[in-house]
C-alpha cells in the first residue's frame, strides 16, 4: 500500500511522517521545511506500507519549485491513498486543496493537526460531522501522542480494504455549522515577535548569548570541550599508545596516537556544537524563524534576495549541504542560484573546529575572534549577494507560522539525532580519511615507514607543489597546504590534519598574519564535496563545478589580500582599495554567466499567468 501525505505548508506533515515511520525527516515551524519527496517504509498492523511526505502546497496549480514537485507527484497517481493534512487553525483554507483532490476522484482522508491550539483560542471542530459532510474519514491527530498515531494507523488499515471507494467531491460544501475558528486576535508573543523593534534585537541578543555559552572562557561549552578532549585525545589515546608501544609495535602505536589525537580533538567540539544546534532547533519549534524571515525581507531585498532566504542561511550554520537543499523552496531559479552562491561564506558547524583550533593558538581573545569570524562570514555573504543582484524584482510569499512555546522534547530529539549524525561522520568518513592520509604521509613509495610528515613520504612527493599556492599567505609548509585542501572532503578534516602534523600547538605551522589569511581562506573557499553534490542536484553538475572553482579562486585572492594588508601596512591597503572593486566586478561577471537568459522559440505564443 502506497500512502502519500499532502497538505498546506507548515501544517505538520513531516512531524506526522516521522511519527508513522520512525524516520528523522527535517521538521520546523516554518514554510518550506520539506523540499523534496521523502519515502520510507513502515509496519502498520504487521503489514508493510510505503509512506511519502511531499512538500507543502496550496493547490494543484503550483507556484514555487517545491510545490510543482508535489503537484506532479499527485497527478502521476502512483499511489493507493492520499492523506490530506490540514491545520485546524486554517481549516477553511486547507479544504481548497482537499477539494482539488476529491474533484479528481483521488481516494483520500483528512487528518487535522493542531486541534489543541484551536481549542485554546475558543475554537471547535466536530470531526464526525465533518467526515459525514465530506464523505471521507476525518481524524484530529496530535503527532506527539502515541494514542492518536495508533488511531490513525488503525484507520489506514481500514482504508486498505476499501481503498477503491472514491468521494463525489463534496468538499465544496460549507462547514460553518460544524467548525468554529475561535478568536483570531494576536497573542502577546505574536505582537512582540512581529515587531521589528523587538524581534531583530532579540535575535542578536540570543545569538550573542549562545556564542557566549559556547565559546567564552569558563563557560559550559569550553569547560566541557576541555574535559572531553582530555578524556579522548590525552588519557585514552595516551594509554592506548603506551600499551601498544610496550609490546614493541611502534608503528601501530604511532598510528593509534595520531588517530585518537585527530578524532578525539574533533569529537571534543561536540558540546559547543550541541549548544548552537539546540538554540537553532528551539527557534524552529517556536515559529520564530518565520517572524525573522518576515522582519528581514526588506534587508534581504536590498541585496537581491527575499525574506525566505533567511531560512536557508540559518540552516547553513548547521550544514551547508542541507541548507542548499532547502533553497528549492525559494521563489525562482535565479534567486536559488544567488543564495547557493553565497552559502560558502556562512560558517557551518564543520568549520567551527578549524576556527577554534586556530584562534586558540594565535589570538589572545579566541571568543571575540570566533564571533568576528561568524559575523564576517555574514557580511561577505551579503556583499556577494549584492554583487550578484539582478535587475528583476523578486516576489515574496511566506506562510506565517504560529508563534508558540517551543516543544522542548521535539527540539532535544532533533538535537540528539544531529549529534549522532556528527559523531557518525567523524568516526566513519573523517576517520577513514585520516587513516588513509596517515598511511600516505608515513610511508615511502617503497612502503618504508618514515613517520608522519616526512619529506620522502608518498603524500609529500605528491603534494609538495601545493605550497606555492599558499606562499602569498606567508605559508611555506606543504603540510598546511595539504590540510587546507583536505577541507574538500569535509571541513572538519582541516583541523584533523593540522593536529596530525603539529598536535595542538600550531605556532610552528604559521605566524599570526598567516593564520588570519588561512582563516579567510577556510571561510570563503568552496564548501565540502557533499555541498557541491547538493548544488549539482539543484543547478546541474557543470554549474556546481563552476561555482566551486569561482569560490575557491576568490578565496585565494581574499586570503592574499588579508596577508598583504597585515604584513604590508598602509601601502598595501592602498593597493587593495583599488583591487577590491576589481574583484567585485569579476564576481558580477561570473554571476551574469551563471544567470543564463531564457529565450522564447520563434512561432510560439507567450503564456500569461493570472492571479
Amino acid at each position: 500500500m502506497n500512502i502519500v501525505l499532502i497538505g498546506n505548508p507548515n501544517c505538520g506533515k513531516s512531524t506526522l511522517f516521522n511519527a508513522l515511520t520512525g524516520a528523522h525527516a527535517k521538521t520546523g515551524n516554518w514554510h518550506g521545511v520539506t523540499v523534496g519527496a521523502l519515502t520510507r517504509k513502515a509496519k502498520i498492523g504487521g503489514q508493510e506500507v510505503r509512506i511519502t511526505d511531499l512538500p507543502g502546497i496550496y493547490s494543484l496549480n503550483a507556484y514555487s519549485m517545491e510545490e510543482r514537485l508535489a503537484a506532479e507527484a499527485v497527478q502521476r497517481g502512483d499511489y493507493d491513498f492520499v492523506v490530506c493534512v490540514a491545520d485546524a487553525l486554517t481549516l477553511t483554507r486547507s479544504l481548497a486543496l482537499l477539494r482539488d483532490l476529491l474533484n479528481g476522484n483521488t481516494p483520500s482522508m483528512l487528518v487535522v493537526t493542531m486541534a489543541d491550539l484551536l481549542r485554546k483560542r475558543g475554537g471547535e471542530l466536530d470531526e464526525r460531522a465533518l467526515s459525514k459532510r465530506l464523505g471521507i474519514p476525518v481524524l484530529c491527530v496530535n503527532a506527539h501522542k502515541k494514542s492518536d498515531i495508533a488511531r490513525l494507523k488503525g484507520e489506514l488499515l481500514a482504508q486498505r480494504s476499501r481503498k477503491k471507494e472514491r468521494s463525489d467531491g463534496s468538499a465544496a460544501c460549507s462547514i460553518d455549522d460544524i467548525y468554529r475558528e475561535g478568536k483570531r486576535t494576536e497573542s502577546r508573543a505574536e505582537r512582540l515577535f512581529y515587531n521589528r523593534y523587538f524581534a531583530l534585537p532579540f535575535f542578536f541578543a540570543v545569538i550573542l548569548c549562545v556564542f557566549f555559552l559556547a565559546f567564552a572562557p569558563h563557560m559550559p561549552g569550553t569547560i566541557l570541550k576541555g574535559l572531553l578532549e582530555d578524556l579522548l585525545a590525552k588519557r585514552m589515546g595516551g594509554a592506548i599508545y603506551a600499551a601498544v608501544e610496550a609490546r614493541g609495535a611502534l608503528v601501530a602505536a604511532e598510528f593509534l596516537r595520531a588517530l585518537f589525537s585527530g578524532v578525539g580533538m574533533l569529537l571534543s567540539f561536540l558540546p559547543q556544537i550541541a549548544i548552537l544546534y539546540l538554540a537553532l532547533f528551539l527557534m524552529e519549534e517556536s515559529g520564530y524563524l518565520s517572524a525573522l524571515a518576515f522582519m528581514t525581507d526588506g534587508l534581504f531585498r536590498r541585496v537581491g534576495l527575499t525574506g525566505r532566504a533567511a531560512f536557508s542561511i540559518l540552516m547553513g550554520f548547521g550544514c551547508t549541504a542541507a541548507a542548499i537543499l532547502t533553497t528549492r523552496g525559494l521563489e525562482n531559479k535565479r534567486l536559488q542560484t544567488r543564495v547557493i552562491c553565497i552559502m560558502a561564506y556562512i560558517a557551518c558547524s564543520a568549520k567551527m573546529p578549524v576556527y577554534l583550533a586556530l584562534t586558540s593558538n594565535f589570538f589572545t581573545r579566541p571568543f571575540l575572534a570566533v564571533v568576528l569570524l561568524y559575523f564576517a562570514g555574514i557580511v561577505l555573504a551579503f556583499a556577494a549577494a549584492l554583487a550578484l543582484k539582478g535587475k528583476e524584482e523578486e516576489t515574496f510569499v511566506l506562510e506565517i507560522a504560529h508563534i508558540q512555546r517551543p516543544n522542548v522534547q521535539a527540539a532535544i530529539k532533533s538535537l540528539l539525532f544531529s549529534l549522532k549524525q556528527f559523531i557518525m561522520k567523524i568516526v566513519t568518513s573523517v576517520a577513514a580519511f585520516l587513516i588513509v592520509m596517515w598511511f600516505l604521509l608515513s610511508f615511502t613509495p617503497q612502503l618504508r615507514y618514515v613517520g608522519v610528515g616526512d619529506a620522502s613520504s608518498m603524500m609529500a612527493q605528491l603534494c609538495r607543489g601545493l605550497r606555492y599556492l599558499f606562499y602569498p599567505m606567508g605559508i611555506k609548509q606543504w603540510q598546511v597546504a595539504l590540510a587546507a585542501c583536505s577541507g574538500l572532503v569535509a571541513k572538519e578534516s582541516v583541523a584533523g590534519m593540522l593536529t596530525l602534523f603539529y598536535g595542538t600547538d600550531l605556532t610552528a605551522a604559521m605566524g599570526t598574519a598567516s593564520a588570519a589569511a588561512f582563516l579567510m581562506f577556510i571561510m570563503t573557499c568552496s564548501p565540502c564535496v557533499s555541498a557541491i553534490a547538493a548544488t549539482a542536484r539543484e543547478l546541474g553538475l557543470v554549474r556546481a563545478v563552476c561555482i566551486a572553482l569561482a569560490q575557491t579562486g576568490l578565496a585565494f585572492l581574499f586570503s592574499y589580500g588579508i596577508y598583504a594588508l597585515l604584513a604590508g601596512g598602509a601601502r598595501m591597503a592602498l593597493i587593495l582599495a583599488v583591487g577590491i572593486p576589481a574583484v567585485l566586478g569579476l564576481y558580477r561577471w561570473i554571476g551574469r554567466i551563471l544567470h543564463e537568459k531564457v529565450h522564447r522559440r520563434k512561432g510560439t505564443n507567450t503564456q500569461r499567468f493570472h492571479g
